[in-house]
């Protein structure tokens, strides 16, 4: 889930991370501005059995989290100032209390030309040149100099 704010002109103009908790399921609840100015707050992670459920809610327990959240590191946003905006699903390679999986490159039998790119997260961005390395040499695409 993501809350975004209430307000007129943004009080940031970059990202910012909060340092991570230990066990945390994510990179915590880290600040961003979208191309029109707005700051959005999240994600957060919660563990669903239900694989439709896609809904927002903007209960106030909920709120309150995000807000205690924001607050370490942005301590002028006040509570009423967020609102609840969008969710999506993350899928994750291991469930709750299984130890950290790392992504998974693969060519599943019996599907010639198909490389499946399973649970990319962080450090995903940092690694994507060596996945693609992995992928096309996988495919058998020889090594193409930069133009």
């Amino acid at each position: 889930r993501y809350f975004s704010l209430r307000h007129s002109t943004p009080p940031v103009s970059r990202l910012i991370y909060p340092v991570p908790e230990k066990n945390l399921k994510g990179l915590g609840i880290h600040a961003t501005v979208d191309l029109a100015g707005k700051v959005k707050f999240g994600p957060d992670a919660v563990w669903t059995g239900d694989r439709g459920d896609f809904g927002v809610e903007d209960g106030e327990e909920i709120r309150e989290r995000f807000w205690e959240a924001v607050r370490r590191y942005m301590p002028s946003v006040r509570r009423e100032e967020l609102y609840a905006d969008y969710a999506g699903v993350r899928p994750k390679l291991s469930g709750p209390g299984e130890p950290f999986r790392d992504f998974i490159v693969e060519c599943p039998e019996g599907f010639p030309g198909f490389v499946n790119l399973v649970g990319i997260e962080s450090p995903g961005l940092t690694a994507s040149l060596a996945i693609a390395e992995m992928t096309a040499g996988l495919l058998g695409v020889e090594e193409v100099e930069n133009v």
